[in-house]
């Protein structure tokens, strides 16, 4: 179960939807959910004091930004109240989206974020924030897309199977998610090109454990010349998911704010949520 749930509150309408999934998923979970929005007046000031020495923020600019935070805290309350939440609390914090985030991952058990809301460049970032809170994030990341519907629900879970631990860590974070569903795939595409479960039968071994747990397992699997990213977004297409599970993973461990291409091409091209973790 998922206990504690940190959500984060962005503006613009897409954060209607993230705070939607994060509260449904808090009742139906009796979990802990915190709201965190910020100002980013921290990160405004470094980048302020390194073009002049002394300078600060004028007060009226602070209370604007402050301001505009309270109000996505207050839309959240009401979203915890009309999903009928039993427990949860706002949070303001004055640091960058991406430092808030990474210090509440350390104590929780799920970030919620929205896919639109995380794709500008921090000021001080070398990355985007998707890469940042997957790439160093101590819990799983779900994120969602703007146009989720109103009656959100997690029935059919698809796990995107590379044989990696990343992979495994991702789908160890999802089990409060697959004990719930309906129906589980595992999917697996160009098997021998990616290496998986080299020796094996590729993704057998994961849908017979899996099948110990959940009655409803099915394995997929797709050849084709497609990247993974559009093979398994059309798979999760085909079999009308509510969610995808994968791995998270960077092009190195030198660059490890980079996600890789697969990464990427999954946060781009997915159209329902995607929980991953690295």
């Amino acid at each position: 179960m998922y206990k504690t749930i940190v959500v984060h509150l962005a503006s613009g309408e897409s954060v209607c939807a993230t705070m939607r999934v994060a509260a449904r998923l808090a009742g139906q979970m009796e979990a802990h959910l915190i709201g965190t929005a910020t100002t980013g007046v921290v990160e405004l000031n470094y980048l302020m004091a390194a073009g002049a020495p002394m300078a600060v923020m004028a007060a009226a600019d602070i209370d604007d930004l402050r301001q505009e935070a309270q109000q996505q805290l207050r839309q959240f309350e009401a979203q915890c109240q009309a999903h009928g939440v039993p427990s949860f609390e706002a949070r303001l914090m004055d640091t960058s989206a991406a430092d808030a985030l990474l210090l509440q991952s350390r104590y929780c058990d799920l970030l919620v974020a929205g896919k639109a809301d995380l794709l500008d460049y921090g000021m001080l970032l070398p990355a985007r924030l998707p890469d940042t809170l997957l790439t160093k994030a101590a819990r799983p990341v779900l994120l969602v897309p703007a146009n989720m519907p109103a009656d959100v629900r997690f029935d059919k879970i698809m796990l995107a199977w590379n044989g990696s631990q990343a992979a495994s860590r991702a789908i160890a974070f999802a089990m409060p998610l697959i004990a719930r569903a309906s129906k589980v795939y595992v999917a697996v595409c160009n098997a021998t090109q990616e290496r998986i479960d080299v020796g094996g039968d590729p993704g057998v071994d994961l849908a017979v454990y899996l099948s110990r747990l959940h009655r409803n397992v099915e394995l997929l699997r797709r050849d084709t010349d497609e990247d993974p990213d559009l093979a398994l977004t059309s798979l999760a297409a085909e079999a009308g998911v509510h969610l995808i599970v994968a791995g998270a993973f960077g092009h190195s461990r030198i660059h490890d704010l980079v996600l890789g291409s697969t990464t990427r091409g999954l946060i781009a091209r997915a159209e329902v949520p995607l929980l991953m973790a690295n």
